[in-house]
């Protein structure tokens, strides 16, 4: 081993550690997202090596990662290779600015020296490369995996001690009629079975093919009506027994308690935990059974996935895609504002939890509320273990919020190369090409620079001490 590859076999086996480490933290999905963030990163800086390779321009360099240099080959006037920090990637392109010394003999393929619409395809090209990459994940979503249908709904998920329960109702089950009324409409299953407290009906479900219909008792939960009778009771509760004896009717309930001033209460709340009051003095009378209390069957719906066909997944993938562009820049718009940045700093003084919105990274109860990678890491590695199409549908919004984000007008975003090429164009005329002095901007770059930093740092401290529950 030459005294050249000691150094780079040991950051290599760095890196290798550090990622045992971040297995045995954040298991396989947290590498798969890391992964997935890397390359499309990569991806976004090959769009811009491939659009200055086709203007003409000089690229020296297109490296993965930031740090030190781990494995690197070259080809041609560019170097390839892969460095030490997984962070993102990184192109070269010789004479962005005036401020940087090119060659005499290589001026003429910098940057700088290209024509409007060169620079402008160039600067464009990476967040045109991520737009691309969300559009191909949302025709392959949509025509191999599927997207909801909304026509019909199955079984999401089933609440523990419920009938569905009991009767052996299992995720991905589809429940057809009940008591022999159509229900393919979740609405229409939920009004049947609310109507149907305490009845023994029919129910038939389609498993895997196959069509069963089975018997059973529809349970009860209390209403907003029959949880104010019982102080310390709410709405969808349901009562398992008084002073120990166990009931499961409202009749039952009302003949337990005749003639009794307190009494212990045990009662199951919708999320499946079950308390027990110790002391409860019921208002009398009792409401009747008819607004006490309202059928219960103990299912979630979701809607089952249905693929398209090629035609329709790549309609509906364009469609998909100029949306979210839309809302995310319309996200981005409203973050960035006096009022926007206002509160997203004094959010991390109050703290406070919240629900985090894949669809931006901006929470959706607190919409000033902006995920540090960290968050955003921890969201997708929840997402990977959800499934695939949660997972492609996290990768499709991260590609698209990412390549928006790059076109703010303002450097070091691809955004201000644009603005800079723009202004450069309407300055020059009768053949006289103007140059912008990129050096006049250079306060307001490192501005911009801290604004980001204390934007991440905010965002990570918020995210450490108040990470959003993701599910």
């Amino acid at each position: 081993m030459t005294k050249l590859e000691r150094p780079e076999m040991v950051r290599l086996l760095t890196l290798i550690f550090f990622g045992i480490v971040l297995i045995q933290v954040g298991g396989l999905s947290m590498i798969a997202v890391v992964l997935a963030f890397v390359m499309m990163l990569a991806l976004h800086e090959l769009g811009h090596l491939l659009a200055a390779r086709l203007s003409g321009m000089k690229v020296t360099e297109y490296f993965i990662g930031f740090g030190p240099r781990l494995w690197s080959f070259k080809r041609g006037e560019t170097e390839y290779g892969i460095k030490a920090i997984p962070a993102g990637a990184y192109v070269r392109i010789i004479g962005m600015s005036n401020l940087e010394e090119v060659e005499l003999e290589d001026e003429s393929r910098s940057y700088r020296a290209q024509s409007f619409p060169r620079r402008l395809a160039v600067s464009l090209a990476g967040s045109g490369m991520q737009f691309l990459l969300a559009f191909v994940l949302l025709v392959f979503l949509f025509s191999a995996i599927g997207s909801p249908s909304n026509d019909a709904w199955e079984v999401g998920s089933v609440v523990e001690g419920s009938t569905a329960e009991t009767i052996g109702v299992s995720e991905g089950d589809q429940i057809l009629t009940v008591s022999g009324v159509d229900v393919s409409d979740f609405e229409q299953f939920g009004a049947v079975v609310r109507r149907s407290t305490g009845r023994i009906v029919p129910v038939e479900i389609s498993r895997k093919g196959s069509i069963e219909i089975l018997t059973t008792q529809i349970g009860e939960r209390l209403t907003a009506v029959g949880a104010a009778a019982f102080p310390g009771l709410q709405e969808g509760d349901q009562i398992l027994s008084i002073n120990r004896q166990e009931v499961s009717t409202w009749t039952e309930v009302v003949s337990e308690i005749s003639g009794q001033d307190s009494f212990l209460v045990e009662t199951q709340k919708s999320d499946g935990t079950v308390k027990t009051l110790q002391s409860a003095q019921a208002f009398t009378p009792l409401p009747p059974e008819q607004i006490a209390v309202q059928g219960f069957f103990g299912v979630a719906a979701r809607s089952p996935l249905e693929t398209l066909g090629l035609g329709t997944s790549i309609k509906e993938s364009a469609t998909q895609t100029a949306q979210l562009i839309g809302s995310s820049a319309q996200a981005i718009a409203q973050f960035f504002t006096p009022g926007g940045l206002s509160n997203f700093f004094e959010g991390a003084v109050e703290g406070g939890s919240s629900n985090a919105s894949v669809g931006t990274g901006v929470s959706s109860e607190d919409e000033n509320r902006l995920l540090s990678i960290y968050g955003v890491a921890r969201l997708g590695s929840s997402l990977f273990e959800s499934g695939a199409y949660n997972f492609i549908w996290f990768l499709v919004l991260i590609n698209v919020f990412v390549a928006v984000f790059n076109l703010i007008p303002l450097l070091p975003f691809d955004g201000g190369h644009v603005v800079i090429a723009t202004y450069e164009r309407l300055r020059s005329f009768r053949g006289r090409q103007y140059r912008a002095d990129i050096s006049k901007l250079v306060p307001l770059t490192w501005l911009v620079l801290l604004l980001l930093i204390s934007l991440t740092l905010v965002a990570l401290f918020r995210d450490i001490v108040d990470l959003p529950d993701f599910g």
